[in-house]
């Protein structure tokens, strides 16, 4: 996994409308860049949710916020409609940025391992570096947490 000090891969994938973005064009302010399992399941809802509910304290700051699965763009539109989730959400269907940040971890799911996103977040300045990580997320005041650490 990624660390403080190291700088944003460079990832060209499609975001929630189908439109091919690099990581770099959402660099300008502070990012916010969370990785989360799947769409439209509770801890990911709860976690979104979250970031909506703080959203325009976070625009206050100038921070984007961009969250990261390996669901298709269909899939997170139909999740921020059904949440109205105002921040773009990036469609990792081949795993290329979770592969560049190393959050693709083994799990266990009912007696079977799999491969899956570590809930993980990452908090990258203006340049493209990384300043901070939340390795191993608890979805619980995750959203405040992260707005603390942009004060």
């Amino acid at each position: 996994m990624l660390s403080e000090g190291d700088r944003l891969p460079d990832v060209r994938l499609l975001d929630d409308e189908g439109n091919s973005v690099a990581t770099g064009d959402y660099l300008g302010g502070p990012l916010i860049l969370y990785f989360y399992p799947k769409d439209d399941t509770p801890g990911c809802t709860s976690e979104a949710s979250q970031f909506r509910d703080l959203y325009k304290q976070f625009q206050k700051k100038d921070a984007r916020i961009v969250g990261v699965s390996r669901d298709t763009p269909e899939s997170h539109q139909k999740f921020k409609k059904k949440f109205s989730i105002p921040f773009t959400l990036l469609a990792d269907t081949e795993s290329k940025l979770c592969d560049a940040f190393g959050v693709i971890v083994e799990k266990t799911m009912y007696g079977k391992k799999r491969m899956g996103i570590a809930r993980s977040t990452f908090l990258i300045d203006v340049k493209g570096k990384i300043v901070k990580v939340w390795p191993k997320v608890n979805v619980d005041e995750h959203a405040d947490e992260v707005l603390a650490a942009l004060s």
